[in-house]
């Protein structure tokens, strides 16, 4: 019987194929056709009974699949199975002129010894086989099932055979069914996924954006309250797969999207899961836009906000997402707006949710035991499953999470996005060490290395969260080299870079003195940690794969070796997202303890050590000492003798005008950074304080990525002498003096100064000095004068009085020099241009001989009958003291021609008076004054008598005094002048 069926079936067939158009000939167009057997399964008991006969074991399937009439006959699958999940693909490439795509299934038992047996998967009594067509088009299908109905099972009447069910997807858009290899089948993606026989849709991947043409990684993740992940860790997982190169895959046979874009699509569902902390209408990418977003001085990698760069937010306001307001007037408030959801919004399809705790200590019998309870068996071929929970201090061993090699489940107990990609990780079939499970490799950047478990340092600060080879741009337009060169532990050669082309990322690893800290993967690695490259060693021996000082990761302690031969790896190249192959559809419990994925505890343990960077800090001041009302400009040095680059230098500067805060960004290890500042010193500090003092600058530097080793140089004082110093000028000097004087008077001389303060020190004290010079004719007192000038400021001149007294004690011009001077009161006071302290001037001073007059010798009193009388006058030669006259004066010698006659003040102002009338003296003996009433003395001394006419003289009637002045001709022929006066009585 069964075998009659099988060649109705075989005939049935040939004839389909006959009635099918036949094929052109020539090289027509094609278009791509695939049937996917997903499940078979049998209905019917096939152990002993059924498909298999008595004493046999179950079944050993395979199918037969006539596309368009053309047959393919799948390999088979495990065998004695009495279901089996083999995704067998039948391909096919079809003449494009094909509208309706005719489909036959048979599934078949392999026998050895007895023939192979056909199962019946019709629903239709009286055939095994189930028959379908499929319109290109839409790739759903009518006949004996029809779409959505995405298995069939036989109906096992009459003489039909042993039932079986067979699942299938079609796709009309490639030959692999799942055109971008992300484990989703064409028509899943097109259309929807229907995991069993009945007419519902199960999980409705459209509306849940999935694409046919782009990657997709679908997970669900429940959470236990108050132990779910942040906004940024998911943000910055989502960012790392959404960059995944174009070549993701391509070493396990995955191709490129087929929308030839970069990328895999997260979708986490974690349900409506809204974190109150997150802010509607909160820009997005701000650690990576170059901008100090929060004007705190700290821009992307150099702000502590910025731990992740593609995820987190720079400077975040305050959250709003759970004040039930819509806050950014987009119709959604908290979560139903996806700025406050964690994860994905679902459209009402999620399922993620809160859980009460498992008590779960990896992937153990209580994690299956709750994922069977909470997550829906539709979902098992589309999502990955993950809960995130506390784990129980009952524990073997404590772990920060665990996840299936190449499955689909996962646990994690660290709550960040660094847990979440690591595990999913290897979901993906990454190990730890890429194809291998060596931890802690150099030239493994992946966050599967455990030393890369806080994420992927990058110059400048901050990470990224990446497999190997990390992005350079963020957007994966440029990437790192991957597989990196193998390094031999016993022949390290610094001499080798890692990535030349890399100048963003850094690698780690512990030097020959057991430090552990990030490196430029563009730079010379230093292996020996010996700081002193160049020279770069070429023979370097050392454990660059171990734990560090602290013992982390404790999952690399265990490596003593030196001599390792360490390998990269390309994880990119060999993700594998599909899960199905790898058999863990029974959800087997993993052995939890066997590895030790590092807790969140020992991460940020590490995750300090590795910017662990031991500054410090040198304050250098110019000039010293500084002038009060200059400016001292600080030079601030700031050091890192590492191990690790200080990401987030900030330098807290007290000076005298307050304090500031400069932000450095990163000092590499073994690398210096300075700046200045400059400080205007008040310009009337030192007046203030009485004299000389000091101040103060204190610098203090902090790494704020991470501590430092020792704090004993972060800070550093650096104290300045002020002292005051001022320009000051003698700018005004203005003397009166006389023409001429009478030898034996003195005469006050005023002067007046002026000094001024160009600073820059101001108000200063000063001293001013006014000094006369002169020859031995003339005497000036006093010689010298100072003056105090206090508080002398810029911009207000000081004008300084004062009178020196003049007489002459020689006849003749002499000439008499005056100075003013200035400079500081203080002797610790500075000038520093001492050129225009003094400004002098000079004067010269005719000193006149007075000389003793007798007018109307013989007569007294002295008429005078003006305008026209003849008026006698005699000049008489005196000795010195006669006459109460101080010099001796012969009279013979006087120039008659030169002498005047007038009033005095005509007269001794010059050019006035009459003149000799005769035109010439008269040298005689002259009667002479004395004290009696009538003048009858002649002494024997020949004097000199003059003649004037009164009229010429300028006397007026009130006159009462004449006198004379002309010139006379003294020793070696100078020529002076003299002047005297007598008694008159105009009549």
């Amino acid at each position: 019987m069964m075998r009659l069926t099988r060649l109705a079936a075989l005939v049935a067939g040939l004839l389909v194929a006959a009635l099918l158009p036949a094929l052109q000939v020539g090289a027509a167009a094609t278009q791509a056709f695939a049937v996917t057997i997903t499940k078979v399964r049998c209905v019917d008991d096939c152990r002993n009974t059924g498909l298999e006969a008595a004493g046999e074991s179950a079944a050993d399937f395979y199918a037969k699949v006539w596309v368009n009439g053309v047959e393919r006959t799948t390999p088979r699958g495990a065998e004695d199975q009495t279901q089996i999940e083999p995704f067998w693909v039948v391909a096919h490439e079809l003449p494009d002129t094909v509208t309706n795509v005719p489909v036959a299934v048979q599934i078949w038992d392999h026998d050895s010894t007895s023939g192979d047996d056909l199962g019946d998967s019709s629903p239709n009594n009286g055939d095994n086989n189930l028959d379908f067509v499929v319109p290109v088009g839409t790739g759903r299908w009518t006949g004996d099932v029809n779409w959505p109905q995405a298995c069939a099972i036989g109906d096992g009447d009459d003489d039909d055979e042993p039932i079986v069910e067979v699942c299938f997807d079609v796709s009309t858009v490639s030959t692999s069914g799942d055109s971008d290899g992300d484990g989703l089948l064409d028509g899943w993606e097109r259309n929807g996924y229907n995991a069993d026989a009945d007419s519902v849709i199960d999980v409705n991947l459209p509306e849940l954006k999935s694409d046919p043409n782009h990657k997709d990684l679908f997970v669900e993740l429940d959470y236990v309250a108050g132990q779910s992940l942040g906004r940024d860790d998911v943000e910055a997982v989502r960012a790392a797969y959404a960059a995944a190169p174009t070549w993701a895959g391509a070493k396990v046979g995955s191709p490129s999207n087929p929308d030839r874009k970069r990328g895999i699509t997260l979708h986490l569902d974690m349900g409506l899961l809204a974190d109150p902390g997150l802010v509607e209408g909160q820009v997005k990418g701000t650690c990576s836009d170059k901008t100090d977003n929060g004007g705190d001085g700290d821009a992307d990698g150099a702000d502590p906000d910025c731990v992740y760069l593609d995820g987190s937010v720079e400077d975040p306001q305050p959250g709003n997402c759970g004040d039930k307001a819509d806050n950014d007037v987009d119709g959604l408030t908290d979560d139903r707006d996806p700025d406050c959801l964690i994860g994905d919004d679902f459209l009402g399809r999620d399922r993620g949710s809160a859980i009460p705790d498992p008590m779960v200590c990896g992937l153990d019998q209580a994690f299956y035991a709750a994922k069977k309870l909470r997550f829906d068996a539709n979902r098992e071929a589309i999502f990955h499953y993950g809960i995130s929970a506390r784990q129980p201090a009952s524990c073997v061993k404590k772990r920060g999470g665990q996840g299936e090699r190449g499955g689909n489940d996962f646990v994690e107990f660290n709550h960040n996005g660094r847990a979440l990609i690591h595990e999913l990780g290897h979901n993906l079939n990454l190990q730890h060490g890429g194809d291998v499970d060596v931890n802690c490799k150099p030239n493994y950047v992946s966050l599967m290395n455990y030393d890369h478990r806080p994420g992927i340092p990058r110059q400048d600060g901050g990470v990224i969260l990446d497999y190997s080879p990390p992005r350079i741009t963020l957007d994966g337009g440029d990437r790192g080299t991957a597989p990196l060169a193998e390094l031999k532990e016993d022949e390290l050669d610094e001499n080798k870079i890692l990535a030349p082309s890399d100048a963003v990322n850094r690698f780690i690893f512990v030097d020959k003195k057991g430090d552990k800290a990030p490196h430029d993967l563009n730079a010379n690695p230093d292996w020996d940690g010996d700081g002193a490259d160049p020279p770069f060693e070429n023979d370097v021996t050392a454990n660059v794969n171990t734990a560090g000082k602290d013992g982390l990761p404790t999952g690399c302690k265990g490596d003593t070796s030196s001599t390792d031969r360490l390998t990269g790896f390309d994880d990119w190249s060999w993700v594998t997202l599909p899960f199905r192959q790898f058999g863990d559809a029974d959800d087997a419990p993993v052995d939890p303890v066997q590895e030790h994925e590092p807790t969140e505890e020992e991460i940020q343990q590490l995750w300090r050590t590795l910017n662990t960077a031991d500054l410090s800090v040198t304050i250098a001041d110019a000039p010293d000492p500084v002038a009060a009302g200059a400016e001292v400009t600080y030079t601030i040095t700031v050091a890192n003798a590492g191990p690790a680059p200080a990401t987030s230098v900030q330098v807290r500067t007290t000076l005298l005008t307050g304090t500031t805060t400069t932000h450095l960004g990163e000092i590499g290890s073994g690398a210096k950074k300075s700046f200045t500042a400059k400080v205007a010193v008040p310009a009337g500090l030192v007046h203030e304080a009485g004299g000389p003092t000091t101040i103060t600058a204190t610098a203090k530097a902090d790494n704020l990525a991470g501590p430092d080793p020792d704090a004993s140089d972060d800070q550093a004082n650096e104290t300045t002498k002020v002292v005051a110093m001022a320009d000051l000028a003698a700018t005004g000097l203005t003397v009166t003096p006389p023409r001429q004087l009478l030898i034996g008077q003195t005469l006050q001389v005023p002067v007046e100064a002026t000094v001024s303060n160009s600073g820059p020190s101001s108000p200063m004290d000063a001293k001013a000095t006014i000094t006369a010079t002169s020859g031995a004719g003339v005497t000036v007192t006093p010689a010298s004068a100072d003056q105090a000038v206090p508080a002398l400021a810029i911009g207000a001149p000081r004008k300084l009085a004062a009178t020196m007294a003049l007489t002459c004690a020689r006849p003749g011009e002499h000439t008499v020099g005056i100075a003013a001077s200035v400079e500081p009161a203080r002797p610790d006071d500075l000038d520093p241009d001492r050129d225009n302290n003094r400004r002098a001037a000079e004067f010269t001073v005719d000193c006149v001989v007075p000389v003793a007059v007798n007018i109307h010798p013989g007569g007294n009193p002295n008429p005078v009958n003006p305008p026209n009388a003849t008026v006698p006058l005699a000049v008489l030669t005196t000795a010195a003291g006669e006459y109460g006259l101080p010099l001796a004066f012969d009279a013979t010698t006087i120039q008659p021609l030169t002498v005047r006659f007038g009033p005095e003040t005509a007269v001794w102002g010059g050019g006035a008076g009459a003149s000799e009338r005769h035109q010439r003296g008269h040298i005689e003996y002259s009667v002479e004054r004395n004290d009696k009433p009538l003048e009858l003395v002649v002494d024997g001394d020949k004097d000199m008598v003059l003649h004037f006419r009164s009229g010429d003289a300028g006397l007026a009637p009130t006159t009462t005094k004449a006198c004379v002045k002309g010139s006379f001709t003294g020793e070696g022929g100078t020529v002076y002048r003299f002047f005297g006066c007598d008694a008159v009585r105009m009549i």
